[in-house]
């Protein structure tokens, strides 16, 4: 018997050994695939993740700022609540100011002020005054009591007292006088501030005209920091121009805004025919220095000057100005004052090309501290009431066609001896 394997059975055992080296192949192939497929999903899970995580990150800041939000909306409600509140107070406050100045009459305030004017008697004549600062104290004007030692005063409920002078000053018009007692009733005056007056603002005076004791006029204020030039009355400061009647009697007295308080001291007029009054800011400067030091001084610098315009360039013959040039022209300069310390200088003296006399302009004031001073009006409504003596201001001046900064220290003027 023969032990050769047959041919057809070594076929069959290749067949099936390729075939399973095929599906193990095919297996093997297969596994890879899903271990492909697996990592793939792997990856796309740990994207999911990392984009749910920054998710709840994003989300998480979000939160914070709505929770900031919620909270600065509720501080700025809380204060739009307050702001509202507020509001409604002070629109109920306006509201019943409002309604207080409408009820405020000349009739109104004559009867809230009367009874603090007052007669003043001297032997050379009569004037008025108020009480001011305390029930002992009363305002008056220069000339009123001027070097009188002799002065009597009458109260609304006709008392008299005795008066004495505390301190005086011609410059401004305004005197300060003391008295021992005044009726209980009779309340000092407040002053206002004068510089919030405006043309054709409704003031209130009450004087003793002509003898007639506690008068009142009404009328309006008409122009405001004007110079005068009185006789008798060596007034410096500006003051108020008025439409009331001042008679004679009544210079010294309150003129009264329309709330009642004192927005200057009346004067009973000039020959020209207007009647005026200083202001309260002036009179509250100089009131207070007398009370404090029985005197007042004034700031002085130690120049004159003109004022410009196309006249009075053209009437002067001021060669090397241009018509409508402005400011106040040095025209001299004092010797031994604060100008002449600090260099000011006058005009010089010439002749023009036809024999006639002319002038050359130096020094052109345009400025005083920054504020405009084109004219005396606006110098003296500025040192007046915000230069005291010792004080260092700056002048913006055109010099010789430039224009300069010049520092000046004031002094002060020398008392009046008239």
């Amino acid at each position: 018997m023969s032990n050769r394997v047959p041919r057809a059975v070594i076929v069959v055992c290749v067949i099936a050994i390729a075939l399973s080296g095929v599906s193990s192949y095919l297996v093997l192939n297969n596994v890879l695939v899903q271990q492909e497929q697996l990592r793939n999903l792997q990856n796309a899970v740990d994207e999911a993740r990392s984009r749910i995580s920054s998710l709840d990150s994003s989300l998480s800041i979000l939160a914070r700022k709505i929770a900031a939000l919620d909270e600065l909306a509720l501080t700025n409600m809380t204060e739009l609540q307050a702001t509202v509140t507020e509001l409604n107070a002070s629109l109920s406050r306006l509201d019943d100011a409002f309604r207080l100045f409408l009820g405020k009459t000349p009739a109104s305030i004559y009867e809230s002020a009367h009874k603090s004017v007052v007669v003043i008697r001297t032997p050379a004549g009569q004037g008025s005054g108020f009480l001011y600062n305390s029930t002992n104290l009363i305002l008056t004007n220069w000339h009123v009591v001027r070097s009188e030692t002799d002065i009597d005063v009458q109260f609304y409920d006709g008392t008299r007292k005795k008066a004495s002078v505390v301190g005086t000053d011609a410059y401004s018009d305004v005197a300060v006088i003391k008295v021992p007692t005044s009726p209980a009733d009779a309340k000092p005056l407040l002053l206002a501030d004068s510089s919030r007056l405006y043309i054709g603002e409704q003031v209130v005076a009450i004087g003793n005209p002509l003898g007639l004791t506690g008068s009142l006029s009404s009328g309006y204020i008409s122009q405001i920091n004007k110079l005068i030039d009185i006789t008798d009355v060596p007034i410096v400061v500006p003051v108020l121009q008025l439409d009331i009647t001042i008679a004679p009697g009544s210079s010294g007295g309150p003129l009264l805004d329309m709330s009642g308080a004192v927005v200057g001291i009346t004067n009973a007029g000039t020959d020209y025919g207007f009647n005026f009054a200083v202001p309260s800011n002036i009179v509250k400067r100089v009131a207070s220095s007398i009370m404090e030091k029985g005197y007042y001084r004034h700031a002085f610098v130690g120049f004159y000057g003109i004022e410009l315009t196309p006249e009075t360039i053209n009437d002067l013959n001021i060669l090397n100005l241009e018509p409508f040039q402005s400011g106040l022209l040095i025209w001299e300069v004092i010797a031994d004052t604060p100008a002449a310390e600090a260099g000011l200088r006058g005009v010089t003296r010439t002749l023009d090309s036809q024999g006639r006399i002319a002038y050359t302009a130096r020094d052109i004031i345009l400025a005083v501290d920054d504020i405009q001073t084109f004219s005396f009006a606006d110098w003296n409504a500025y040192v007046a009431e915000h230069v005291s003596p010792g004080q260092t201001i700056n002048l913006t001046m055109w010099r010789s066609g430039e224009i300069t900064q010049v520092k000046v220290s004031t002094t002060y003027r020398q008392p009046y001896s008239g």
